[in-house]
This record gives structure tokens, C-alpha cells and sequence, in this order.
């Protein structure tokens, strides 16, 4: 799964190196929570910050560690915050959101005659759903692992990666897949476009982790969850039309479809996560 919203095209290939570049995007947009009553995120300013030296560099919350095998095919040691948490960070508005004081009676139905309640069958219990609000916290995870990008003809990029967790948050790996597509187009040279795709493989601890539901989140044992391991597949558009040596406009639109384990979770209401962002950047 992946957070970050990089809307520029080809950085390693641009970027000055030892120096760091600076810029903000302005516009509108939002990027949706697949959570039952997890809080849609705007998005009006979006920073970038990268670095890229010799060897190391900085990209957008990535810091890695590159050696050039040959000038199509890279490997690094890299790491990064996982993505996964982002739907439960503590700025999340729905995380401040306390559980409903009247949660027994949304659960359970009310005869009007007798005035006294009927239980709900396991069954019952299993098919509701759970807010985030009623979940313990999820903690931020730091990974670490290996990347390979290989650089292929006529602007194609294939990326492979495989991390662990070394913040023993959720103790396991996860890897992923991706391929990056940019044309260029010679009697419109302002504008770029770049499609990508990728597979986000999540192991069982991981997503146990983050998407099960167990005694630690005082719910009813009914609606306890443990879900397997399995991927997420993500299809996104960059646009970019360079407007002057500062600015430039850029859109951008990604779609996550949710594994299956994963939307199976009571605590989940929907199947794709989405992200979509209009605007303009300036390049400090």
C-alpha cells in the first residue's frame, strides 16, 4: 500500500546532485479512508522534500542507500514508514472520536412490547460493523529492507522490494511489485504523463496487526478476526505541464483495491482507497 503522493516525474534523472530540492503543491483534493468512520483526508498543500548524493538519498520519506550496478539496474538499502498505518495515525480525526455511549444499544435490538433486549447471534455480531474509534491504537511501523529499479527502454522503470519491520510493531515483512510507465511527447514538450501500477504484498502478521480484531480491542469475541496474508493492487495517472522554470500544473489520481483479508475486517467499509489531487507546484 502505498501513502506517499509524488507528482514528479523522473527525479533521479533531474535532481542536482548534493543538493536538496524543496517543493509544495496547492490545489485541492483527497485521499479516502477504507475505515468504517475513519475521517477522509483534504489535501490543499502538499511538500515534497528529496536529496539525492552520490550514494544516498531522500525522496518523499524513503532514505536509502543506492549502488549502481550498470546504468539501467539499481540496488539499494532502503527505509520507510509503512504505509499501512496511515489509516489509524493519531492526527486522524476519527482516532480523537470517543466510542458512542449508547454502543449497547446500536448492538443490540429492542423488543417495544417488552422493553427487554435480544442478544445478537454470533453471526450477527461477526457482520457488524466497528468504528476505528472503538479500536485499540494502531502504532506507526518503520521498515527496512532491499530495492531493486531497473531502468528500462523508452521510459519504463520496474521497482521490486522486500522489508521487514525493525521498529517491532508488527514483526514481519511485506514487498512489492511496481512498474512505472512516462511519455514525453516531442510537439507538446511542457507535458508529461505517467501511469503505474503495482502489487503490495502484506504478510499474515502484518495484517493481523493492523486489520484483525482480537481481546485487545474489547469487542465481542463473536467479531474477533484474524485475517491472512494477501495483496493489494494499486493503478495510478501523474499528469504534469511544466508552466515556467518555478511552477507547474499537476493532477493525479491512484486506486488501491483492498485484499481480500483486509476487507473481510469489520472495522473495514471499503473495498478501494482512493487518492486524487489537482493543482499546481512550485519548485523552490
Amino acid at each position: 500500500m502505498e501513502s506517499s503522493l509524488n507528482l514528479s516525474h523522473d527525479k533521479v534523472n533531474f535532481a542536482e546532485i548534493g543538493q536538496w530540492n524543496f517543493s509544495v503543491g496547492i490545489g485541492i483534493g483527497k485521499r479516502t479512508n477504507p475505515l468504517f468512520d475513519g475521517k477522509d483526508t483534504p489535501l490543499y498543500l502538499l511538500p515534497s522534500v528529496s536529496y539525492y548524493g552520490e550514494n544516498i538519498y531522500f525522496d518523499d520519506g524513503v532514505l536509502g542507500y543506492s549502488y549502481e550496478v550498470s546504468p539501467q539496474l539499481y540496488i539499494s538499502a532502503i527505509t520507510q514508514l509503512n504505509a499501512h498505518a496511515a489509516n489509524f495515525s493519531q492526527w486522524h480525526p476519527g482516532n480523537f472520536l470517543l466510542p458512542s455511549s449508547s454502543q449497547a444499544s446500536n448492538n443490540l435490538p429492542v423488543d417495544d412490547k417488552s422493553d427487554s433486549y435480544f442478544p445478537l447471534t454470533s453471526e450477527e455480531v461477526a457482520d457488524t460493523p466497528i468504528s476505528v474509534s472503538q479500536l485499540s491504537k494502531r502504532l506507526w511501523a518503520l521498515d527496512a529492507g532491499i530495492q531493486v529499479n531497473y531502468f528500462a527502454f523508452q521510459n519504463m522503470m520496474v521497482q521490486l522490494n522486500l522489508l521487514t519491520d525493525i521498529s517491532g510493531v508488527y514483526n514481519s515483512i511485506n514487498g512489492q511489485v511496481k512498474v512505472e510507465k512516462t511519455w514525453h511527447f516531442p510537439t507538446l514538450k511542457p507535458l508529461s504523463i505517467k501511469l503505474s501500477t503495482s502489487v503490495d504484498w502484506y504478510s499474515e502478521k502484518l495484517a493481523n496487526y493492523y486489520y484483525g480484531i482480537s481481546d485487545k480491542d474489547n469487542q465481542m469475541s463473536a467479531s474477533y478476526y484474524s485475517p491472512t496474508s494477501g495483496n493489494n493492487i494499486t493503478v495510478g495517472l501523474t499528469a504534469n505541464y511544466q508552466l515556467s522554470n518555478k511552477w507547474r500544473a499537476a493532477l493525479t489520481y491512484r486506486t488501491t483495491s483492498l485484499g481480500s483479508s483486509i476487507t473481510k475486517s469489520s472495522m473495514v467499509s471499503e473495498n478501494t482507497s482512493n487518492i486524487f489531487f489537482i493543482g499546481a507546484m512550485y519548485n523552490f
